[in-house]
């Protein structure tokens, strides 16, 4: 969901092409989106992967806060606080996914911080390079709870409440994009969607090989995967948009509850069955650390690389 070219690789496909691999790759959500197909006929998987491509496009500008398109999120940022507005059932869906999440990881994934993202202007054209004053982040916190609904209503309580679905909606976008592959009848596929991944299937006669990148030394890895059926791996990083200012890191992953970029890891993975989740929970992950381990999901697997670069937690390698 970001305005300007960022091309994270923080995962890694390693796994040599073949001849029957299909690939396509297209510029959405500010960064490229690498289309895998294995196997089958080249139409078919070309027909699939615009389809593909054309509905991620639509819920960037269906969920974005950024440009000019207009959207009913951002109908609802200008809405006037306590005044009820609804929302389209996608949006609302995404909406109480994320704010399920923020219950479940104790307000450490806040999809109301949009007047917080926009302060800090990472997603500018050029993104800033000096952080605000602590006054103006103070003013653009917004409360802990501030999105209330009823039925298919819904309201912000503070004018300092904007959403923002920058932690959410490449993953929701990813699981479409597979959901539409396999609407076209491909079952062996995988979306890199600027590191965050989404994978049906088998590479081949191997399963797909997933190198994690180490937050610190891009050209290494803190865990290799072989991966298959349908996975979704997410990581959540330091080092994807940040700069330094007088010696210190700041970077686009914020506290919702100090308002600040936080400062407990240098990255965080997590491995789902979807990628809205995977998504979400790394966000979460990042800002609450090696705590929010307890609150995530059984079903989930997370590895962390804290701020003094040790490892914690482990992906579960399905073969």
């Amino acid at each position: 969901m970001y305005r300007f070219l960022v091309i994270p690789l923080f995962l890694l496909l390693s796994a040599c092409s073949s001849p029957t691999d299909i690939h396509d790759t297209r510029f959405i959500m500010g960064t490229l989106v690498k289309f895998t197909v294995i196997g089958g006929d080249s139409d078919q998987a070309a027909t699939a992967i615009t389809a593909a491509a054309h509905e991620m496009q639509r819920i960037e500008d269906a969920f974005t806060i950024y440009g000019n398109h207009p959207n009913t999120v951002k109908t609802f940022n200008t809405s006037t606080p306590g005044r009820w507005v609804s929302l389209p059932d996608e949006v609302a869906s995404v909406l109480s996914i994320a704010l399920q999440v923020k219950q479940q990881s104790g307000g450490a994934f806040d999809p109301a911080l949009g007047k917080l993202n926009l302060l800090w202007g990472f997603s500018k054209e050029p993104p800033s390079s000096s952080p605000p004053t602590p006054d103006a982040i103070q003013a653009a916190t917004p409360p802990a709870h501030c999105i209330e609904h009823q039925g298919k209503l819904w309201r912000r309580t503070d004018a300092r409440c904007l959403l923002d679905f920058g932690g959410i909606a490449k993953g929701y976008a990813i699981d479409r994009g597979i959901a539409i592959l396999q609407q076209h009848g491909i079952h062996n596929a995988i979306i890199n969607a600027g590191g965050d991944i989404r994978l049906i299937g088998r590479h081949g006669e191997r399963p797909w090989h997933i190198g994690v990148r180490h937050p610190r030394h891009k050209n290494d890895v803190i865990a290799t995967l072989n991966l298959q059926g349908d996975v979704s791996i997410v990581t959540s990083g330091d080092y994807e948009r940040f700069y330094i200012y007088q010696g210190k890191r700041y970077h686009h992953l914020i506290d919702p509850k100090t308002g600040w970029p936080a400062d407990k890891t240098e990255s965080a993975t997590v491995m789902a069955t979807n990628a809205t989740l995977a998504d979400a929970w790394s966000t979460a992950l990042f800002i609450r650390g090696k705590q929010g381990l307890t609150d995530m999901p059984q079903d989930m697997h997370a590895l962390l690389m804290d701020r003094h670069g040790k490892k914690i937690g482990s992906l579960a390698t399905r073969q």
